[in-house]
């Protein structure tokens, strides 16, 4: 899927400049506090900024977006604990404190993002009031304001038009299956390939289970990219997967008969036994296009079919 890809590499690109940028940054504090004979300080800015460097490189030689953001999660999660605890220790810290919220609102979704900085600003303001003169506060907390506003506008952006993307392109960014949009478009046109050539149609709906609905918005979204996964692993060539607006999935199958849709069904649930999923309870059925359908009507009935 060429739109995906595209989708996925903007996405790419966007963080590798990010991390390049910060650690150009922070490669200026490590000359600075080296100038100021803080070698201590030096040495760990110059280390952030070399693994910022290489997590770059590594992005660009895979070229294709991480499943889990682990080297991520440690880097913000680093750089947390040593500013929180530096700035007791030295007074050269306070510059860091402005890479937190940037860098994490160019690194994680809008929501994720929002709760690491709630909690580490309230942390920093506790640590700031007590520790600084009232005029060194006050410049302290205006800059990190400053920054933590023009960080949260760029995510509100990004969002924006990161929904407007996937509307454009018809793709689902995380799970790199087409749309629910997409799926009515294609829907529409092999309904009319379907009377016109007198064809059977197949869709077969794959429901994640209620469970899923109460997990952490990391984990919910870790466990619809596996899913994805392992359904598009049993996919014809010619067979479409589609993620719906209520993160249940939904596959078309063109040209294609009810015994061969049971075939896709037995090895979506061949695949699902041999993974981590084989616990959870996943509903799978399938449904036939009939004349008198229209794709409203056919894709509630299969969704019926399938609660």
């Amino acid at each position: 899927m060429e739109k995906t890809q595209l989708h996925s590499l903007v996405v790419l690109q966007v963080k590798i400049i990010y991390c390049l940028l910060a650690a150009l940054g922070l490669s200026i504090i490590a000359v600075l506090d080296l100038l100021e004979s803080k070698y201590v300080f030096a040495a760990v800015a110059a280390g952030f900024s070399l693994a910022l460097v290489i997590y770059a490189g590594y992005l660009l030689l895979r070229r294709k977006k991480r499943s889990s953001p682990y080297p991520e999660w440690l880097l913000v999660g680093m750089l947390c604990v040593f500013t929180l605890f530096g700035m007791q220790e030295s007074s050269q810290v306070v510059h860091w404190i402005y890479f937190v919220p940037i860098y994490s609102y160019f690194l994680f979704s809008l929501r994720v993002a929002t709760y690491i900085t709630l909690v580490y600003s309230i942390a920093l303001v506790a640590l700031v009031m007590g520790q600084f003169d009232p005029y060194l506060r006050l410049q302290i907390l205006f800059t990190y304001a400053a920054c933590y506003v023009f960080s949260v506008m760029y995510a509100l952006i990004n969002e924006h038009s990161g929904r407007g993307q996937t509307q454009v392109i018809h793709t689902d960014s995380l799970t790199q299956v087409y749309n629910e949009r997409q799926l009515l478009l294609d829907l529409n046109k092999e309904m009319t390939r379907a009377d016109r050539q007198s064809c059977q149609l197949m869709l077969v709906a794959v429901n994640t289970p209620d469970r899923w609905q109460s997990l952490k918005v990391e984990d919910y979204e870790q466990h619809l990219l596996y899913l994805g996964r392992r359904i598009k692993r049993c996919l014809r060539h010619y067979d479409t997967c589609y993620r719906m607006h209520n993160d249940n999935f939904t596959i078309m199958m063109p040209d294609s008969t009810p015994a061969e849709a049971n075939e896709l069904l037995a090895a979506i649930k061949q695949s699902l036994a041999d993974s981590r999923l084989r616990q959870e309870a996943i509903v799978l059925h399938m449904q036939a296009y009939q004349p008198e359908d229209d794709a409203d009507s056919l894709l509630a009935r299969l969704q019926q079919e399938a609660a």
